[in-house]
């Protein structure tokens, strides 16, 4: 009977030939990761930037818009005269007034046509009143600017009163 010899090796002493390989790939990974955390840390800084820059003309857009609502609370009392008004950016301690103001400029109202009639209404409300009652439209503009940023923002707004007398009744005092 024949023995056959088996030899051990060591496995520090086999030939290898992917000695690196895990070492490689480890850095590609790490590589790789910096470049897309760089990539993601770079898309939320331009994000807040382009926020940053949107900031002013949407306040502006609102300080014109609160122009008309307050042409329009005037409009109630019958009062079409133009006015000026400052926005204040109130985000300062205590909700204070930080910075500039928005400057607002309503332009006077102006009627877009003749009263209409509004049928089926009469003074009185129907209580012996005979007059008609009519529905008034008037347009007006509000401006609304930052000079510190040269954000500007205009508003045109078609606004009705009514239904009222044309003329105030002379029995009231």
């Amino acid at each position: 009977m024949q023995h056959s010899k088996v030899e051990f090796v060591h496995p520090a002493e086999q030939p290898r030939h992917e000695r690196g390989a895990a070492l490689f790939v480890a850095l590609a990974l790490i590589i790789l990761l910096t470049f897309l955390g760089l990539g993601l840390l770079t898309r939320s800084f331009m994000a807040s930037r382009i926020a940053g820059l949107e900031r002013w003309p949407a306040m502006t857009f609102y300080a014109a818009d609160s122009g008309i609502n307050a042409a329009r609370a005037r409009l109630r009392v019958r009062r079409v005269d133009g006015f000026n008004m400052t926005v204040q950016d109130m985000r300062g301690p205590d909700g204070t007034a930080t910075g500039q103001g928005i400057g607002v400029n309503v332009s006077p109202l102006t009627m877009t046509g003749p009263p209409r009639p509004d049928i089926g209404s009469q003074g009185g409300g129907g209580q012996g009143g005979s007059d008609p009652l009519y529905v008034v439209f008037y347009q007006g503009n509000s401006d609304g600017l930052h000079t510190a940023t040269q954000s500007h923002r205009n508003i045109t707004a078609t606004m009705s009163i009514g239904p009222i007398p044309l003329a105030v009744p002379e029995d009231i005092p």
